[in-house]
């Protein structure tokens, strides 16, 4: 029984920390879902995005798996071109830190009216991410299972609102470049979550459960979202933080969603960091290497959330396809040759045993033949 409930346990984690690496500030504010999902007919699209991310999370967990991990996954997948990737994963990361950061300043000041050239919440949230990420994959999902449950509760308590949900059955104007925006959208979730997913892969057997577990969740509080925002007009959709507009931004309900969003801001940049962290322990002067990190995403978290949000995320979602199709393409690479040198293997074996026979019947012969004589 213990076994079982300890099972119960580790998948309830696991799924933590997936649905963490998603729900950020562009997630929770809904910055980056009014970016890439349609005002009509997104309830398709919701299913179409939940869907793409539970197969991205299972072939990560494959992969870190049979790999060894996130470094071995690009070992193996991309070979001579894994430091180049490497390097690509390090500058996504870099930017989601960075654009973590820029949600905290966006959540200070539209929640509680605390100036952007007043950094406290950001510096002080980046100072306990890089002492908390020494206790690597571990860290990350105590901070996950702590803080998640109270964004899912949010989220859920939105959809008792008196909302129209019509907007989520309406006939889309361009279905194909929705579902092209879906796929962006999915790609870059599961790249920016590579690293985490890889190595949890590689500590625990499983995985799929978790995952999908984790992208039911994530698709039903995008049809939530999305539907209080689109109902609550252009206004909304047009601003930094656009669930924060339909809240109130002086409102009790205002202060309580500028805690989850900091919550949720909080989850994905522990993911966000932690390959930049791992990378700097291999540094000469590991330490300098993490303050210069560190002191980069926030420079760049200067540019701002919703900027961050429309130039970088896009690019970031066509990596994160490439990064995926590498990876489902090595995976059935290694399959084909994994059955042909089976089937070798069970050619040779009754060529063998064969050969066995045939010699043993000729001996038979022989020795007959010799006692006859």
């Amino acid at each position: 029984m213990s076994s079982i409930v300890k099972n119960i346990w580790e998948n309830i984690r696991l799924s933590a920390v997936l649905i963490g690496t998603v729900v950020g500030a562009g997630f929770v504010s809904g910055a980056e879902l009014v970016r890439f999902f349609p005002t009509e007919n997104f309830l398709p699209c919701a299913v179409l995005a939940a869907l793409l991310i539970f197969l991205g999370f299972a072939l990560l967990f494959a992969c870190g798996r049979k790999y060894g991990g996130f470094e071995g996954t690009l070992a193996h997948v991309f070979k001579k071109f894994a430091p180049a990737v490497r390097w690509l994963v390090l500058a996504a990361s870099l930017l989601t830190s960075a654009g973590m950061l820029a949600g905290l300043d966006s959540v200070m000041l539209e929640g509680f009216g605390v100036p952007k050239s007043l950094p406290v919440l950001s510096v002080g949230v980046l100072v306990a991410v890089y002492f908390l990420s020494e206790k690597g994959t571990a860290a990350i999902g105590w901070v996950n299972i702590c803080l998640v449950p109270a964004i899912l509760l949010f989220v859920g308590s939105l959809a008792f609102r008196p909302v129209d949900f019509g907007y989520a059955f309406y006939p889309a104007r361009d279905p194909f470049a929705a579902m092209w925006l879906v796929f962006l959208y999915a790609g870059m979730n599961v790249f920016l979550s590579a690293p985490v997913v890889c190595d949890l892969g590689a500590k625990r057997a499983g995985g799929a459960g978790a995952a999908a577990a984790a992208s039911l969740v994530i698709g039903g509080s995008i049809v939530v979202i999305l539907a209080n925002i689109y109902a609550a007009g252009a206004n909304a959709i047009g601003a930094d933080m656009p669930l924060l507009s339909v809240m109130g931004v002086n409102t009790a309900m205002g202060k309580i969603f500028a805690a989850v969003s900091a919550f949720g801001i909080v989850t994905t940049l522990f993911s966000s960091y932690y390959p930049l962290h791992a990378r700097a322990r291999r540094c000469a002067r590991p330490k300098l290497a993490r303050v210069l990190v560190c002191a980069a995403a926030f420079v760049f978290s200067r540019f701002g959330l919703k900027n961050i949000v429309a130039f970088a995320y896009p690019v970031l979602g066509l990596c994160g396809l490439f990064f995926l199709c590498a990876c489902a393409f090595a995976e059935k690479i290694r399959k084909k040759i994994s059955s042909r040198r089976l089937r070798a293997g069970r050619r040779g074996a009754s060529l063998r045993v064969l050969d066995q026979q045939l010699f043993r019947q000729n001996d038979e012969k022989v020795h007959s033949r010799s006692q006859n004589t």
